[in-house]
């Protein structure tokens, strides 16, 4: 029998620690607050979004569940827009496949 756990990382189209990694880079010339704010984010993203890397959550949500400030949240989402990361499109987040 097959877990479900094994099924979701078989399924899985990115690996987590290559991403965070990657996210470490877009932050390195952030302020600490921002940086750890940006890894608390994708790890945040990794346990709530879809196999295939959307995540269905408002900002107002994801703001209050990570108990982080709009402005913040903004900000690490814009950064790691910027190095195409994540996108943003009609209210959903999801992750570039390379």
């Amino acid at each position: 029998m097959v877990s479900a756990r094994s099924q979701l990382s078989e399924t899985q189209p990115f690996m987590d620690h290559e991403l965070i990694k990657e996210s470490r880079v877009c932050f390195m010339n952030e302020s600490n607050r921002i940086a750890e704010t940006g890894e608390r984010f994708i790890k945040y993203f990794l346990r709530n979004a879809t196999p295939e890397g959307v995540l269905f959550k408002t900002i107002k949500e994801i703001t209050v569940e990570m108990n982080i400030p709009h402005q913040t949240l903004s900000r690490v989402l814009k950064n790691l827009e910027s190095h195409e990361i994540i996108y943003r499109r009609n209210g959903i987040i999801g992750l570039w496949k390379n």
